[in-house]
């Protein structure tokens, strides 16, 4: 491995986690250029600023960064991406491979994962070549050709969705009535969040709702009909509708903390998920 891949590696996951990766990677793997990384805080508005000319390894066609965000699980991939006639086109993918967890890079192309050469589509995050089965999550972003500065919008969610206002998201029974039936569930990613988040009327009748990330290493998790739980398809980690973890990742890192939660209560007109920030 080149000097340049292992202290990518070490600059994303630390010096033990880098060591494992290491030992991932095989001999005859492409030494695929590291994004460099670079350490970004978010506004209150949850929006990250890039002026794209203060980054040299961005700022060309095929270029790419590694963004690292306080309070994000996993890091940014900020790709320059060429367009069919708008070479300033770019676009936004996690930087960890979701097969076992190792940072990924950009060869102006497709994103390729040192390890085990998954690849991966730079727009959509869609798995291009396996091992890796789960697509990267993507992140929106709007560059202004006049400022160059390209805005990411962490908390951008569906139009469909109950946005989430002042923490709270709010869903009527006239528009989600399955909310009424016990064993029912609703999920979504509401704007001003930006994370998947799943609201279930439990068997019982109770109420409950958890973020959908899994708190791994940041894949978004599922709800697997089969064994009536969330699940995370990146390493099989297993949660409770409460979001207790039920079974560990297979990747042996160690145990892991359950999903974020947040309260629930109901009025005559709807359910109430209060602390969605």
């Amino acid at each position: 491995m080149s000097t340049s891949r292992r202290g990518f590696l070490k600059g994303i996951l630390g010096t033990s986690a880098a060591a494992g990766a290491a030992t991932a990677l095989p001999a005859c793997a492409p030494d695929i250029n590291p994004a460099p990384v670079t350490d970004v805080t978010a506004s209150a508005a949850g929006t990250v600023d890039l002026l794209v000319t203060r980054y040299p390894d961005l700022e060309p066609v095929g270029g790419a960064l590694t963004v690292r965000v306080p309070g994000e699980a996993t890091p940014l991939l900020v790709l320059h991406n060429k367009g069919d006639g708008a070479p300033d086109d770019f676009s936004v993918v996690s930087s960890i491979c979701t097969h076992v967890g190792c940072p990924l890079g950009f060869d102006g192309k497709d994103v390729v994962c040192p390890c085990h050469l998954s690849r991966f589509s730079s727009t959509s995050g869609a798995v291009l070549t396996k091992p890796a089965t789960t697509p990267l999550r993507t992140f929106t972003a709007e560059y202004n050709p006049g400022t160059k500065v390209l805005r990411i919008d962490l908390r951008a969610g569906q139009a469909d969705f109950p946005a989430a206002v002042n923490g709270q998201v709010v869903f009527p029974f006239v528009e989600f009535p399955e909310l009424r039936n016990n064993g029912a569930r609703v999920t979504g990613t509401p704007s001003g969040y930006g994370r998947p988040i799943f609201v279930f009327r439990n068997g019982d009748g109770t109420l409950s709702a958890v973020d959908g990330v899994c708190t791994h290493q940041g894949c978004y998790v599922e709800f697997n009909e089969p064994e009536t739980r969330l699940v995370c398809p990146c390493h099989l980690a297993a949660f409770s509708r409460q979001g207790a973890v039920e079974r560990q990742p297979n990747t042996g890192d160690g145990p892991i903390p359950s999903l974020k939660t947040f309260t629930v209560t109901e009025t005559a007109d709807a359910v109430v998920v209060t602390g969605v920030a």
